[in-house]
């Protein structure tokens, strides 16, 4: 997970006490980007204008309903967070966990490949006397190749949990009749 290029630096950011999805990022320009990853991964959410200073610090209530922003110049805007933004939604700390254990299971992944790309690489260079192996896999097919395995392992974990909630779901509709 990471941003997109920006010309501006980012100065503070912080994550929402109410909501384990959310994060606020502030920046040299001025702006304050929100995060809400159950919603998007790769770009904020919400983008606002604060003022036409850097922001320097960010401050968030123990509530998550509002947000505090100073500026360079020392002057504080306070902002109230929608219910949306300050109120956890269902499953969403179950969700946002899966997130990052996937992710920590794919940069797991990602290093191992490196690795052992890196030990392929010595013992050519050890056997210079020897011709080079002829395998077929070049490093960058197997990056590529453990990437996809990781995306189709989500995708059939997130068809499992659709199932459960869908279970979960149809169980709760049920009325016995006496």
């Amino acid at each position: 997970m990471w941003t997109k290029f920006h010309r501006s630096y980012l100065t503070d950011g912080c994550w929402s006490p109410a909501r384990p999805a959310v994060f606020f990022t502030s920046r040299m320009d001025g702006c304050l980007d929100v995060w809400d990853y159950m919603f998007k991964q790769n770009d904020p959410t919400l983008s606002l204008q604060v003022c036409d200073e850097a922001l320097n610090c960010l401050r968030i209530q123990d509530s998550g309903s509002l947000l505090a922003c100073g500026s360079h110049s020392g002057n504080v805007t306070l902002l109230e967070l929608s219910e949306s933004l300050s109120q956890q939604q269902r499953n969403e700390k179950a969700s946002v966990t899966q997130i990052f254990e996937r992710e920590t299971k794919r940069e797991k992944i990602l290093e191992s490949r490196y690795r052992e790309m890196k030990l392929k690489e010595r013992a050519k260079s050890q056997q210079e006397d020897r011709a080079p192996e002829e395998d077929g896999e070049n490093p960058e097919e197997l990056v590529a190749e453990a990437d996809k395995n990781f995306w189709f392992t989500v995708e059939q974990e997130k068809i499992g949990i659709e199932k459960k909630e869908k279970s979960t779901d149809c169980d709760s509709a049920l009325i016995p009749l006496l």
